[in-house]
């Protein structure tokens, strides 16, 4: 009789506080999303201005381009962004590494080390020599 009445009490006790606490206990578990608006710095070491590329959203499809070497984009914390050419430069193909959106970024594009992006300029080049 006394061990299930400690039980019973230990029932109500465990109910009582995980119906208090609920709240903190379901943000625990579940991810609520969280719309940001990423800062992305770009350092580039390119022969084009940093206003021949634009950073997307893939998830959302929205895109900024820079000015400078910033950009603000509106999106959910953790979306994947990626820097791609400008589309006022139809004729140029890019494929750069996706990141992470975070409140602060800095993405780096090395134009020395990139076969890719080596080609890309190219590109860009034969575009502009017609």
């Amino acid at each position: 009789m006394k061990n299930l009445t400690l039980i019973i009490l230990l029932l109500l006790a465990s109910n009582i506080t995980t119906y208090w606490y609920s709240s903190e206990i379901s943000s625990i578990f579940i991810k609520t999303e969280e719309i940001i608006i990423a800062e992305i710095q770009l350092e580039t070491n390119c022969e084009l201005m940093n206003e021949a590329f634009i950073a997307v959203d893939l998830i959302t499809d929205k895109s900024v381009s820079f000015n400078l070497s910033k950009a603000y984009l509106r999106t959910l914390d953790g979306n994947p962004i990626q820097i791609q050419m400008n589309p006022k430069f139809s004729d140029v193909t890019s494929n750069f590494a996706l990141h992470k959106a975070q409140k602060k970024m800095k993405i780096e594009i090395d134009c020395n080390i990139s076969n890719k992006l080596k080609d890309t300029l190219e590109s860009l080049r034969n575009t502009f020599k017609n």
